[in-house]
């Protein structure tokens, strides 16, 4: 059995490094975007107005799902996946809790973030690592413009809150969904953003840099209703973070929502175990 632990998260380990390796990318091939109406442009802009309103006020503050994640590489000779499950908890705005397990359900990896701090824990080699979101160890493996402190939101596929300017709306080749080029006060970056006006959802997020290029490609789908109402508030089950190249990806697959989850901060805190070796991350 410790022979088969060890293999399982060698693979839990090469999935983890190659889904913050692979995100940082570079230039993709340009998007195909098409000239929108002045009405199609005004239904879009109404529709994704609405679709902030819900986010704001109808949505729940969290997340309980169980999680599957897979990680597939292709290349010349083969191709290849590596797969981890488990439970994945968040709350706005930056919150997470990650806990991998074997199939007999007993944890082998736990990671924790408030959106400033983190805390990971290799259970086998009884290990914890701890710092800073913003120190140079754990900016080496993000993304450029990734923000920690709104992964929730990167999560659930919406546009993390503040004041936004949409600078342009595109129609895709249907025509049935619009490409707005969003662009936050407070960032850098600009986000391309693939808006359905009828689900009122977001299928994908592009998010560039400066210069226009690609550094994060998320593909959402499979929505599912969470909180039923007359605005009903929808969760992406299957998330999809391409590389610059498209040959590698890292899928998650998330099933079996609990229902009007509460969270607090204490709940994304983690007693270290005593026989655990303690590493600060700098």
């Amino acid at each position: 059995m410790r022979g088969y632990q060890r293999q399982y998260l060698r693979h839990l380990y090469i999935l983890f490094s190659f889904s913050l390796l692979f995100m940082q990318g570079c230039a993709r091939p340009a998007l195909q975007t098409y000239p929108a109406s002045e009405l199609q442009i005004a239904t879009a802009l109404e529709a994704f107005a609405r679709y902030q309103e819900i986010s704001t006020a109808a949505c729940s503050c969290c997340l309980d799902a169980e999680a599957d994640g897979a990680l597939s590489v292709s290349g010349w000779f083969s191709d290849h996946t590596e797969k981890v499950s488990g439970f994945l908890q968040a709350m706005k705005p930056g919150y997470l809790k990650f806990i991998v397990i074997n199939p007999l359900g007993q944890p082998l990896f736990v990671f924790l973030t408030d959106g400033s701090m983190f805390t990971s824990l290799n259970i086998l080699k009884e290990k914890a690592y701890s710092g800073s979101v913003h120190s140079d160890t754990y900016r080496k493996f993000a993304p450029p413009g990734f923000e920690p402190g709104f992964s929730y939101y990167w999560l659930t596929g919406r546009v993390r809150p503040g004041e936004i300017q949409v600078q342009a709306v595109m129609s895709d080749r249907e025509g049935e969904k619009f490409w707005l080029q969003i662009k936050h006060a407070d960032a850098s970056t600009e986000s391309m953003v693939l808006f359905d006006p009828g689900e009122l959802v977001i299928s994908r997020s592009i998010l560039r840099d400066e210069q226009g290029r690609h550094v994060v490609d998320i593909l959402y789908a499979e929505h599912q209703v969470v909180l039923p109402g007359n605005e009903p508030c929808r969760i992406p089950r299957r998330i999809t973070v391409s590389s610059n190249a498209d040959d590698v990806k890292v899928e998650l697959r998330l099933h079996s929502f609990l229902d009007e989850v509460r969270f607090s901060a204490d709940d994304f805190q983690i007693e270290i175990p005593d026989n655990f070796e303690q590493l600060l991350v700098k």
